[in-house]
């Protein structure tokens, strides 16, 4: 369970649209259920929130995007969690600032990303951890990439074009997570229908994630999602294979979308 909320933050990345365009609005919020699943049994784990509103950060006009996590009644009893992150963005997906506030059980944290330097050949932030009074750790982070924090990903996949996919294509994207650099291939596996009951079912792409983390059973398809077939991108469903078992994220509801959900199929009832 501890994992869960990592990976699904980092999992909400990988949306795509057309390259220069954000997917969304201010005021547009997208909720999700999270499930834990093993064998034949599925339990609810818990839920996200998704919300992008009009901010400021230092002097200037950011989009902040916030993920708001909490463990369902069951599981608190298990392992309770309340996390939440934090991104202020400018235009061109410029990350300025990012915060990570955790709550797991008995154990609370709350680190920071300064973004001192960011662009194509070299970026540098300053990664501060704090827990309590007690200050854990204190450093700075380099990449000779464009690198980013786990929520401003979401934009850098926006950023792809995905208007002619072909079956197999490749990009690859970096994401700093805690003190560690992460490098994800993202691979097109072409068009897909998710049906979510006998009378939906939605119109997406499905992509692959490849990448080697601890989290994960495998490093290959570690991570399955299906994306919104319309110019929204948002996920549909979300697949990741656990060391023991899977995590899913199904969409449940969402508010102030930016385009028609053109992706939902609705068949009436006989």
């Amino acid at each position: 369970m501890k994992q869960l909320f990592l990976i699904f933050s980092f999992l909400l990345a990988f949306l795509s649209i057309k390259a220069g365009d954000f997917p969304f609005q201010t005021g547009e919020e997208l909720k999700f259920d999270i499930y834990y699943k093993y064998g034949l049994v599925m339990l609810k784990a818990g839920t996200a929130d998704l919300k992008f509103v009009e901010s400021s950060y230092n002097h200037k006009n950011t989009l902040l995007s916030t993920l708001d996590f909490k463990t369902t009644a069951f599981f608190d009893k298990i392992f309770r969690m309340r996390d939440t992150l934090r991104s202020h963005l400018m235009d061109n997906i410029h990350p300025l600032y990012h915060v990570r506030s955790i709550h797991e059980g008995n154990y609370h944290f709350t680190e920071e990303m300064f973004f001192n330097s960011f662009g194509t050949d070299y970026t540098e932030v300053r990664v501060k951890r704090q827990s309590g009074e007690i200050l854990r750790f204190d450093t700075i982070l380099t990449s000779n990439s464009k690198t980013y924090d786990m929520l401003s990903l979401i934009l850098a996949i926006c950023s792809l074009d995905y208007s002619l996919p072909k079956f197999g294509q490749t990009e690859t994207v970096s994401t700093f997570v805690e003190k560690e650099k992460k490098t994800v291939t993202v691979r097109y596996e072409g068009q897909s229908v998710v049906e979510r009951s006998e009378t939906l079912k939605y119109k997406t792409f499905k992509i692959a994630l490849d990448f080697s983390d601890s989290a994960f059973n495998e490093s290959k398809s570690a991570v399955e999602i299906w994306m919104s077939d319309d110019e929204n991108r948002i996920p549909i469903k979300i697949r990741a294979k656990l060391r023991i078992g899977a995590a899913e994220v199904y969409l449940s509801s969402w508010g102030k979308l930016k385009y028609p959900l053109s992706s939902e199929i609705k068949i009436p009832v006989k």
